[in-house]
Formats: C-alpha cells, structure tokens, sequence
C-alpha cells in the first residue's frame, strides 16, 4: 500500500507557458457553453450552472459508473494502448522476452475466453489444493507467505516503500487489511444500500465456493465464516480517518518484540524472506488482534477464508461463471448495468502487470517529446507563485516560512515517463495461461520488493504507468508526478487561452503541490521524512484554519443521507482548495488575465473558473456515489467545484456573488490557508 495522495484517480494534466500560448480565434472556442444551464443562476449552484445541461441530457455508458471528463479520457487511452497491443499480436516471430513480445503474448493469453471457459477453475487448483493441505498454525503462516509471493494478501497489508522517518531507505510495512469488502465500514453500516452489498457479498462468497466444488450446503456455510473472519477483522481496523494520521501509524518495531504483538510473527517473516532487525507495524493494536483470531478461528474457517480470497481475486480472470459471479457483486459498488468490453478489461490488466513494457511503446509513438518542456515550464511557474503566497501568509512565522520555502522548492518534478525502465527480461510470458502469466509477473514485482528493504530508495521510480490518468504526490520522496496518459484533451488545449489552461490543469497542478503541504504532507520535511519542522504556533494556526474545511465538506450532502466526510476528505479537499487558488494567482500574472477581454461573451476570470468546472464534468451512479462518500478520501465532483470556487474572492468578482446568494460564504468562515 503506497502512500502518496492522487487526484481521485482522475488527475488531468498538461501544459503550456503563457507567453507562448496563442489566443483561440472567435468562433472556435473551446468552452462548450451548450453543456451550461442559463436556467441555473452561478451565485445559487456554480457546478450545475456550468454543467447543467450536459448533465440533463448525458446518459452513463452501461458499461461504466460514471461518465464525463475523466471516463472519456480513459476511454482515449485503453484505445491506444488495445490499438498497440492488437498490432503486436499479429507479429509473427517477436523476439522473446522483449517488451512487444511480453505485451502481445500476455494480451493475447487474456483475450483467449475459449480457452479460458475450457479450463473453468482448473488454473487455481494448486492453490486451493495448497490450502486444503494445511494442518497446523505454521501451515497458515506458510500458506499466507506463499500467497503473498503470487499476487494474493490475506488477513493484513505487506509492502516496502520508503521508512517515513528515514526516508532514504526502504523497510518492510505490516498495516491492516485482508478485507473484502471496500474498508470496515462496509461490515457495520446499517443503511439499506449496504446491507444489501453485505448480503451481495456473501452470495458472492458462496457461488464462488460452489462453482470450486462445495456442495450447496458447505457452501453456504463456508461462506458465513468468511464473513465472520472478516467482520471480526474489521472491528479490529482503525477507520478510514484514523488512518491518516502519519505518526499514529507509524510504529517500528524490533523483530525480536513481533511475537508478543502477534505470535508465529518472526516465523512469518522468514517464510515471505523479509530479511531485517525492524519492521514498521502501521496498527500493531489490529495485529494483536489477528493473532487471536488466527488462534481461535477453527482451521476449517481459515481454510475457507483463504480459499475465498483465491478465488476472489483471480475471478475475473477464470471462466464465465466465475467472472459473472464478481460481477454481480460489484455493480451494486459501482452501478454499472453491464461489464465492460473484455478488450478494455484484459488492455487495463497489461498495462497493470506489465505497465514499463508497455508504457516504453505508449511513450514511444504517443508522446511528443516537446510536451515534457512545456509541462515544466507551467509547473515551474505555479511553483513561483506558491511561494509569493507563502510569503505572504499572515498567519505563518518567518521561521516556518521558511522551512516551508524550502520544501517547495525542493519538490521534483517527474512528468510523462521514468528515466530509467523496469526490466522484465527474466520473465516467461506465455500466450495460453493467463493465470500462469499473472503469477509470473506478481513474483517478479514480490521479488523485487523484497530486494529493496533496507537499500537506498531509488526516486526515479515511478507508481504509476506512463498512460495512466491521474497523477500523484509522493511525501516519502517530496514529488510530484504527471504520468503521459493525461497530458492530452479534453484537459489541456495547445490553441486554447491561458484562462482555459490554468482553470483546468493549473487546478490539477496545483492540487499535486498543495498535497506537500495538506494535513497529512505538511507533516513530511523537504527530504520526505516524517519530522514536525513547524513552530507549535503555526501548527495550532494551521489547524485551526483547516477545520474550517472540515466544517465546510461535512455540510455538503452527496446523494441521499450520505455528506461528505469532511474529516476523511481533509487533505483533497485543501488540496483542491490551495490548487484552484494558486491557479488562479497564476492565471492573474498571465496577460491575459490581467485584461478583461471577452471571448464569446465570457470575461477572462468567467472562462478560468468555468473550466475549473468543465474538468469535473462528471455524472456518477447513485451507487458509485455512495462508495465514494464510504471510502474514498476525495469529494465528489460537484463539491470539487463548488467548495474551492467558494473561498475564492476572484469568483464572487467574476459572478458577482452576493451575501443573500446559496453560493456566498461570509468571509470568517472561508478556507484561508495557501
């Protein structure tokens, strides 16, 4: 589990410098005024006057859970990657163990449904074999190793990443997990809507058992300890917004202290080869709790729960009762009528478990070399004006600002692909079993973690893929990173104006800054270790204005009874609030926006805040609305939009916002931080 902070998985991106930014000629403008409701006034409801009508009328793809901005931008690059991948599979002779051989033979091996169907669950056999052999506690622990090693996690969270306190090496994390269900949540919540994903997830657990060779009896049961193991589990998890406190999660432990927080624990480590004299334990309270639950819990019920697991993760790649099954469960998540095409499933899968492979063909034909330059260049320059704002800050002491200084500017900027590309040469990727091809690439990326604990992080590693679209920032290593699936439309226009480009990347961008400095950053130094570098005052101030944005989000209702946690929420939605501002302070330095120059009727600051709304023009399922407020640390889109714009004096200007408008917020109450 990596710690860095997204834009919702939707993070759009791209670049342009100012001075070089033509004018759009009057007639082709890129701002689709036919998508704004003029029934809708801006000081009652920005996003819905923005969007009003596009969202009237759009219909959300079957297929999908949602559909604006960010699913059409997705769409734009599983095409390109199915187009690549289609043309490498009608190569006759590539050579082997090379990247187009390894893309095409592990796309073609998923695409094979009707050898896929003829196997049924045969691919998993030696698995749940493995599992039904089990006869004591050390079996479990060898067994959970094992997993672990080919693409399984059971029962808790294993990764290395970067030590939070000594950011220059790698060590070895335990945190909770093992939950099927989205988070624990999901195991108490007594709404109607959830109770039926608890019962949706069960069946699941029990058809999957059924199609694996449980009578219907057995099934049923095996299926009920499945959820009582993961219920207890559960009650032992810290919540979602207990979670995002760094230095209540961060624990090192000596291995010789492990077995009295979890018995069998060193013998775990020897079994997945961790190799090291400490360990962080993110909730050493939760595995207190998992010992005792490991040693009470019948055999039989871990068997089940392990077998469960197996076949959960590996459904959507067995035969098609199997992948029905998961299905049927998690479109009551999501609520998407149908699956997606199995091209798009099996493309996103490549692009997973072998994203350098493919991402080096991605980069090398999509893109351009000159969209690097231009994207450092608009970064750089919302970074310049980042630091004004600190600068400026009433409420922050010359000490901590210059601390704060010094972050910023020590911030790296990684945009569109690594230096340096993963090298999968060892890797047997075949074209008729891809279960066998997953558990290949799983142990390559298990290994290679293994062999990082305790070595020198290496910070020209990336997250995510090159075609990815979203874009993330890393506390650990203090950078930002902007993979090139985004740098393309509908989010960055090479002949759009500067007031387009900033309401709309400038905002992405500047959210991705703002992360080194939201309420989880902030608590990371310049060098990415977890290390408090502020005064005890500019800390109180600091939260004393970011409750503000607590009390802000919570008042905001979804859909239904279901607001917006604001507590969970925290750091997104500051992050969405210093990125729009400091856009927006850019945008103001431009020529452009020192002018009041119409296009099509619409005043420069009326345009830069009118694509802050564009890029979240996004309808979603009430489903998948209700999965987010529960479990995902962002807002939803309309709140993406309506809060930042809220606090910023520019857009009351713009609109002219009155104290008697629903979109005022008086001024004691606004979020007031970068």
């Amino acid at each position: 589990m990596k710690k860095y902070s997204m834009l919702l998985g939707i993070i759009l991106i791209a670049a342009c410098h100012p001075a070089e930014n033509p004018q759009p000629v009057l007639g082709t403008d890129l701002i689709d005024q036919t998508a704004m409701d003029s029934s809708i006034r801006p000081q009652d409801n920005f996003f819905l006057y923005a969007n009003g009508s596009w969202l009237k009328n759009v219909k959300i793809p079957a297929s999908q859970s949602g559909w604006g901005s960010f699913y059409i931008l997705q769409d734009s690059s599983l095409a390109r990657m199915h187009s690549l991948l289609d043309s490498l599979s009608q190569l006759s002779n590539p050579t082997k163990n090379t990247p187009a051989q390894q893309s095409a033979d592990f796309y073609f091996s998923a695409m094979d449904s009707a050898g896929i169907e003829k196997m049924g669950w045969q691919p998993v056999k030696s698995e749940l074999d493995s599992i039904e052999a089990i006869s004591n506690g050390d079996g479990i622990l060898r067994e959970i190793a094992r997993e672990y090693a080919i693409n399984h996690s059971p029962f808790f969270n294993f990764y290395v990443s970067p030590d939070e306190r000594n950011s220059a090496f790698y060590a070895a994390h335990f945190d909770q997990g093992g939950l099927g269900m989205p988070n624990r949540d999901y195991y108490f919540n007594q709404d109607t809507s959830i109770q039926k994903i608890r019962n949706a997830y069960k069946q699941l657990a029990s058809r999957l058992f059924l199609l694996s060779g449980s009578d219907s009896a057995n099934a049923l049961s095996q299926a009920a300890s499945v959820l009582a193991v993961e219920t207890a589990m559960a009650k032992a998890s810290k919540t979602p917004e207990q979670l995002r406190d760094p230095v209540a999660n961060y624990n090192k432990t000596p291995v010789s202290k492990l077995n009295a927080i979890m018995p069998g624990w060193t013998n775990l480590l020897q079994y997945l080869m961790v190799h090291a004299d400490t360990v962080l334990v993110g909730q050493p309270a939760f595995f207190k709790e998992l010992g005792l639950l490991l040693n009470k819990t019948s055999l039989a019920d871990i068997k089940s729960y392990l077998r469960f697991h197996v076949l959960f993760d590996d459904a959507p790649y067995l035969s098609n009762a199997f992948v029905d099954a998961r299905f049927a469960y998690s479109k009551l998540l999501n609520g998407q009528k149908e699956m997606k095409a199995r091209w798009k499933r099996m493309t996103s899968l490549v692009d997973e478990q072998l994203g350098d492979a493919l991402g080096q063909l991605y980069v090398a034909k999509y893109f351009p070399p000159e969209a690097k330059q231009r994207m450092i260049e608009l970064v750089n320059n919302l970074e310049s004006t980042y630091a004004e704002r600190i600068q400026q800050l009433d409420w922050m002491s010359d000490s901590t600002k210059q601390k704060a200084l010094f972050k910023l500017h020590a911030i790296v900027k990684k945009i569109g692909y690594p230096d340096k590309w993963k090298d999968y040469s060892s890797l047997n990727i075949v074209r008729d079993d891809i279960i066998a091809n997953l558990r290949q690439t799983s142990n390559y990326e298990f290994k290679r973690s293994l062999n990082k604990i305790g070595k020198p992080v290496d910070r020209s590693e990336w997250f995510m893929t090159p075609p990815t679209i979203d874009a993330y920032y890393d506390p650990t290593q203090n950078n930002i990173n902007f993979p090139a699936g985004i740098l393309q439309p509908p989010f960055f226009y090479l002949n759009g104006d500067d007031a387009l480009n900033y309401g709309g990347i400038g905002y992405v961008i500047g959210h991705e800054i703002t992360h080194g400095f939201d309420d989880q950053g902030r608590q990371f130094d310049a060098n990415g270790n977890l290390k408090d570098w502020w005064t005890a005052n500019d800390a109180a101030n600091f939260k004393k204005r970011a409750s503000n944005i607590i009390n802000q989000y919570n008042g905001y209702i979804a859909i239904d009874t279901f607001h917006i946690n604001g507590r969970l929420t925290e750091g997104e939605n500051l992050a969405d609030n210093g990125g729009l501002a400091i856009a927006y302070a850019a945008f103001k330095k431009t020529p452009q926006g020192k002018t009041n120059e119409l296009i099509n009727g619409l005043t420069p600051d009326q345009r830069f805040f009118l694509n802050a709304a564009a890029v979240w023009r996004i309808k979603e399922s009430e489903e998948a609305l209700r999965t987010q407020v529960l479990t995902n640390p962002h807002s939803t889109p309309m709140y993406r939009v309506n809060g930042p714009v809220s606090n910023i004096p520019g857009f009351y200007e713009a609109f002219q916002v009155k104290p008697s408008d629903p979109m005022y917020r008086p001024d004691s109450i606004r979020v007031k931080v970068w």
